[in-house]
C-alpha cells in the first residue's frame, strides 16, 4: 500500500458570513470607499479589518452594515479563509492520497462551535484545530458583487482577526514541520505566525519538506507604512525558504514594490524564491520557476478556463468569493498526485491547471468551500473542466 503523502497547513481558518449582489457602485458603497493607502476605507478585492473601517468611518460598522446590505441577512454563512480553504480543496481533490492537516485556533463561542461543525464535514484533519478561551471566532464579512469587471465579479473583505491574534510560531509540533508539504497560508491576518514565517519557514526546509505559501491583502502592514513594500515575515529570507509563491496581482506588487507582474516575478526569484504563480481575477496566470524541484521555467501565462468563463456568461455562477483560495489547493493538490508517484521533479505546469480549473470551478456555488456529499464528488465534477482545459492550452501542431 501506498504510503499518504501529508499536508500540513498553518494560517487563516474563519467564518465568512456572504452578502450576494451588493452593488460596488452604489452611494451606500462608494461613502465608504478608501481616500489613500491604509486609511481604513473599503477598496474592490481587498481586506480591511473592522476596528480599521470603523477609524475611517468613526461609526461601528455593525451600524454600517445594514446600508451596504439594505438590511439582509447574509445570504450565506460558510468555511473562509485562504489557508483552510485550499487544504479543504487539495483534500476533497486527493481523497486517499493524502492526509491534509491544519493547524490553528478558534474561539470557544458559538461560532467557533459552527465553524467546527462545518470543518467536520470535510475531510481535513482538525485535531490541532484548538479552543483560545475568552477569545471570539475569526470571522470576515464578504460583500460580492457580481455585476464588478464585467460580470466577472469581485469581492470586499472586512475582517475581525479574533482569536486569530492569540495562535503563535511555537505552536506548530515537530510533526507539522516534517510533512511533505507545509503550507502557509493568509499568513497576514494571523499576525504572530505571520511575523515568524521566515524562521517557520527555515524549519520546514531544514526537515525537508515542500514550502508553499499562498498570500492575502496584508492590511496591518498596510496601515502601518502606506504605500511602502509589504515584509513577508520578519525578513526577506522567506522568500528564499520558499518552494512555490502563489500570490495574485495587487499581493504580487506590494510584496514587491514593483509596478508590474513580470518585475514582481523578477524582485522573487531574485529574493531566492524557486517558483511564482501570480493570478489576476479573470485574466492570465503568470508562472515562473528558477530550476531544482519545479525545473526551469521562463516567465509565462497560461489563460483561464474558457469552458469556466462560458458557464458563468450563461449565468452558471454563485460568486468569486475563495476562487483564489481553490487555485492554491488545486496546486496542492497536484503536487501530492506527483509526490505520491514518487517524482523528484514536478510538473508546475500541470499543477497550474489544477489550480486554474478548480479556482474557476469556486464561481459556481456560493462561498470558499464546497461541501461534498460522498467522497470523490468535487474531483469528479472538476476532472471533465481539467480535461477541457488541457484540449483548450495543447500546443498547436504546426503546418
Amino acid at each position: 500500500m501506498e504510503r499518504k503523502v501529508i499536508v500540513a497547513g498553518v494560517g487563516c481558518c474563519l467564518v465568512d458570513r456572504i452578502y450576494d449582489h451588493i452593488d460596488f457602485s452604489s452611494e451606500a458603497f462608494t461613502a465608504l470607499m478608501s481616500r489613500k493607502p491604509g486609511d481604513g476605507g473599503l477598496q474592490p478585492g481587498k481586506l480591511e479589518f473592522e476596528e480599521e473601517v470603523e477609524r475611517f468611518t468613526g461609526k461601528k460598522f455593525a451600524e454600517l452594515l445594514p446600508s451596504l446590505t439594505e438590511g439582509r441577512q447574509a445570504d450565506k454563512e460558510n468555511i473562509g479563509g485562504p489557508c483552510i480553504v485550499a487544504l479543504i480543496n487539495a483534500a476533497q481533490l486527493t481523497g486517499d492520497a493524502a492526509e491534509v492537516r491544519f493547524y490553528g485556533c478558534r474561539g470557544n463561542d458559538e461560532v467557533g462551535s459552527h465553524l467546527l461543525a462545518a470543518l467536520s464535514r470535510t475531510p481535513v484533519d482538525l485535531k490541532h484545530y484548538r479552543i483560545e478561551p475568552g477569545a471570539e471566532t475569526a470571522s470576515t464579512v464578504v460583500l460580492s458583487d457580481p455585476n464588478y469587471d464585467g460580470g466577472h465579479g469581485e469581492r470586499t473583505f472586512v475582517n475581525t482577526i479574533g482569536a486569530s491574534w492569540n495562535y503563535l510560531p511555537e505552536e506548530p509540533d515537530e510533526d507539522f514541520y516534517k510533512a511533505d508539504i507545509c503550507v502557509f497560508g493568509g499568513t497576514a491576518i494571523v499576525p504572530r505566525i505571520h511575523q515568524g514565517l521566515d524562521r517557520m519557514l527555515v524549519k520546514a526546509k531544514k526537515e525537508g519538506a515542500l514550502t508553499v505559501v499562498n498570500t492575502v491583502y496584508d492590511s496591518l502592514n498596510e496601515r502601518k507604512n502606506p504605500g511602502a513594500r509589504w515584509p513577508l515575515g520578519g525578513s526577506d529570507e522567506s522568500y528564499a525558504q520558499t518552494d512555490l509563491l502563489i500570490v495574485d496581482k495587487e499581493e504580487a506588487l506590494r510584496l514587491s514594490g514593483q509596478t508590474d507582474i513580470p518585475e514582481s516575478v523578477r524582485f522573487f526569484m531574485q529574493k531566492g524564491t524557486k517558483a511564482v504563480l501570480v493570478t489576476n481575477g479573470s485574466r492570465d496566470v503568470y508562472l515562473c520557476a528558477s530550476g531544482g524541484m519545479f525545473g526551469e521555467h521562463q516567465l509565462t501565462t497560461l489563460p483561464v478556463s474558457e469552458a469556466v468563463t462560458a458557464e458563468i456568461m450563461r449565468g452558471h455562477k454563485g460568486d468569486s468569493t475563495g476562487c483564489g483560495d481553490n487555485f492554491a489547493g488545486g496546486v496542492i493538490a497536484s503536487l501530492c498526485w506527483q509526490k505520491r508517484e514518487g517524482r523528484t521533479q514536478l510538473d508546475l505546469l500541470d499543477a497550474c491547471r489544477w489550480g486554474i480549473v478548480s479556482g474557476g470551478y469556486a464561481c459556481f456555488y456560493y462561498g470558499g468551500t464546497f461541501f461534498e456529499t460522498r467522497p470523490g464528488e468535487k474531483l469528479q465534477l472538476i476532472e471533465p473542466l481539467y480535461k477541457q482545459y488541457l484540449e483548450q492550452t495543447k500546443p498547436t501542431p504546426r503546418g
